[in-house]
Formats: structure tokens, C-alpha cells, sequence
């Protein structure tokens, strides 16, 4: 596990003042590699509510976010919505549909005002001839949305303590500060926000994740959030690692 260092606090849990908390399968790994693909983009911004896409649509773009927060989720065939993640500055979305050419399987809205750079696949491809580190990253970012939705996948098998413990792991992968008590977590995430990314409702993600810090799993520090023992959390998320 690549456990990160930050410093900082948000919305009542710790979080780094000045880095990005987007889930980690939307994030990109080399900076000078991300910078060259940004500086293919034309800036686009966004209202609160306004729609970056829809699900369904064509596109031969994807977007960089450099201010803002989004959603992007599912709309399934009972009108339910599933989300997927939610995006910040640092962020990539919509790489795959825009380089397989089939439609959108998810929408994204902005959350609050949000400026985007929109790439272009034309762009991206001459630029990758020159430079093929691009299109490296490009399959690293694509790769990382298959395991995003396999993580999904898990979800969907697990009860619901067993969920809402597979997405504390996939916290502590992505933004998980070594304490000498074991991890901290630095995350923005609402319970709200949490409950909507594994499936269940407000009550049974407030309620599982009393249960996680009634059984030792989880430990309040205050306004922080410890996991002084990450193997048993991982067992109970039922040894799935996205």
C-alpha cells in the first residue's frame, strides 16, 4: 500500500489543505506527463448543476479539471443513480469513451463553479507520435477507470458492512497518512457523499461505520479518523484490493 503524507482539515476530517481529493482512480502519476497533456486542452467552465456530459452522448473529448469539484455517476435502467466518484483539481474524466468512440456510460455534473480543460483524441494522438510517454499515461488513466468500476463490482457483492469497509480501504490506499498509531485518513467526503458511492443509504453508512468504530476497526482521533490495523480492515472489505 502507498500510504501518502499530507497535512490539513475539511468538513471535519483532516484533509491536505492543498491537494486534490479525488478517488485515486482519477488521478495522474507523472507530473510532467500530465502538464503536456493539460497544455493540449482549451480551458471550458462550468456552473454549479451544468452538465460536462450526459450519459449516452458522443464525444471525441475528455477533461482535465483545474478548478471546482464534480460528480460523475450512472443513471441505471430504474431511473436510480449509482456514483462512481467524484472529481477535483488534478483530476481525469472521460478519457475512455472519448478514445473508444462509443457513447458516455456515466454523466458528469458540476458540483460547485469549475473550470475543465477539454483534449482532444486528434490532439492527444499527434502529440503521443512525438512523445509516447503520453500515450502511456493515457493507458495507465484508462486501466485505472477498469479498476474503478471493478471495485464496483465488489461492492455490489458485499453486505453492507462489507462495503462500507472496502471503501475505507480504498481511502487509506489513496490518501492514508503512516501515524505511529496506525493510518490516518485525510479525506473530504461527506457521509452522504459515502453512502452514495457504495449503495446504501445515509442511515446504513452512519450506521456500518459505527459498527467499524465500535469493533476496533476504525478509531476517532477527534476530528481524525485512525486504522491502527489495515490487514483486518482489508479482511472484512473481504480481501478485495482494487
Amino acid at each position: 500500500m502507498a500510504v501518502r503524507r499530507y497535512a490539513g482539515e475539511h468538513h471535519g476530517w483532516t484533509r491536505p489543505a492543498a491537494v486534490s481529493v479525488t478517488s485515486p482512480f482519477l488521478t495522474t502519476e507523472e507530473p510532467s506527463i500530465a502538464q503536456q497533456i493539460a497544455g493540449l486542452g482549451e480551458a471550458r467552465r462550468f456552473r454549479a448543476g451544468e452538465f460536462v456530459y450526459r450519459q449516452g452522448s458522443l464525444s471525441d473529448y475528455f477533461f482535465q479539471v483545474v478548478t471546482g469539484r464534480l460528480r460523475i455517476y450512472l443513471t441505471r435502467t430504474d431511473g436510480s443513480e449509482r456514483v462512481l466518484s467524484y472529481a477535483e483539481p488534478g483530476a481525469g474524466i472521460g478519457e475512455s469513451t472519448c478514445f473508444d468512440g462509443l457513447p458516455r456510460y456515466a454523466s458528469c455534473v458540476a458540483i460547485t463553479d469549475s473550470e475543465l480543460l477539454a483534449v482532444s483524441r486528434g490532439a492527444v494522438l499527434e502529440a503521443g507520435r512525438r512523445e509516447p510517454g503520453i500515450l502511456v499515461e493515457m493507458t495507465r488513466r484508462i486501466s485505472r477507470k477498469a479498476r474503478l468500476f471493478a471495485m464496483h463490482i465488489a461492492v455490489d457483492g458485499l453486505p453492507a458492512r462489507g462495503r462500507a469497509a472496502l471503501m475505507f480501504d480504498h481511502l487509506v490506499e489513496a490518501y492514508g497518512v503512516q501515524r505511529p498509531e496506525g493510518v490516518e485518513l485525510q479525506v473530504r467526503y461527506s457521509l452522504d457523499e459515502l453512502a452514495l458511492m457504495i449503495g446504501v443509504t445515509r442511515v446504513t453508512m452512519s450506521r456500518e461505520l459505527s459498527r467499524l468504530v465500535d469493533g476496533g476497526l476504525l478509531v476517532r482521533r477527534g476530528r481524525r479518523i485512525v486504522v491502527p490495523d489495515v490487514a483486518a480492515l482489508h479482511a472484512v472489505a473481504g480481501g478485495y484490493r482494487p
